[in-house]
């Protein structure tokens, strides 16, 4: 099935589609790609969450390149106590629970942060796209209608976090900027928002980082998040 990623395609002012793939009964690409373009689609992406080797190989017979190999990470809330974190640490300079006030700042710090990510390698996207992306994301973020909450230190990084059902919370970003990593302020960030998460009674708290990103990797490693899953991104130019 092939369905249309409606942000996506307001956004970039492309049409973008989503193959969505039943691993018992792979779609027939040819006719699949034959409506794609009788449709106008100009991109389409295909996430598989297994190594589907014959059906990867039809997927690059018929032009779609590798563009993500992403690895997500889970933790349980209750297995782990960490030191509370109230609103007066966070006005002494720490961190602090972002306003729009902070948009400015956090729009030009988000741009040089997540360059790993697929936006800005995939041969789909210029860079200028992916980073007029990442503001987007970082406004609607702080406006709430990208994530329930965003933590910052000013000048320096962020994470932003959301709740994806009634017991379970997604980090959806966290950054920091060069020059300040390994200090312990990732850590920082992580201990607020499971603070938050705690608050909200959720029991679990994921994310997701691409595989090239090692450094993201042993950050989750190191906070006592496991790999939960991993999933393949192929993408194609129609």
């Amino acid at each position: 099935m092939l369905r249309e990623l409606k942000w996506d395609s307001e956004f970039f002012k492309k049409k973008m589609g989503e193959l969505i793939v039943d691993p018992e009964s792979p779609p027939k690409l040819s006719s699949t790609l034959k409506r794609a373009k009788e449709h106008r689609f100009q991109y389409i992406i295909c996430k598989l969450y297994t190594q589907q080797i014959p059906f990867i190989k039809t997927l690059e017979s018929f032009g779609f390149y590798l563009s993500d190999v992403g690895v997500t990470w889970e933790l349980m809330l209750k297995d782990f106590n960490f030191p509370y974190i109230d609103e007066k640490t966070y006005a002494k300079g720490s961190i602090t629970m972002a306003t729009e006030k902070d948009i400015k700042m956090l729009k030009r710090l988000v741009t040089s942060l997540f360059l790993d990510s697929r936006f800005y390698n995939d041969p789909f996207f210029s860079k200028r796209e992916a980073n007029r992306l990442y503001r987007a994301w970082i406004e609607n973020s702080v406006k709430g209608k990208g994530a329930d909450i965003v933590y910052v230190a000013p000048e320096i990084g962020f994470v932003t976090c959301k709740k994806v059902s009634a017991n379970r919370g997604e980090i959806i970003l966290i950054g920091i900027k060069k020059g300040f990593r390994g200090k312990g302020i990732g850590k920082t960030l992580l201990n607020a928002t499971i603070n938050w998460a705690k608050t909200q009674n959720l029991n679990s708290l994921s994310a997701r980082t691409q595989l090239r990103n090692l450094q993201a990797m042993n950050f989750y490693v190191k906070s006592g998040f496991y790999i939960k899953n991993y999933d393949f991104v192929f993408a194609k130019i129609v």
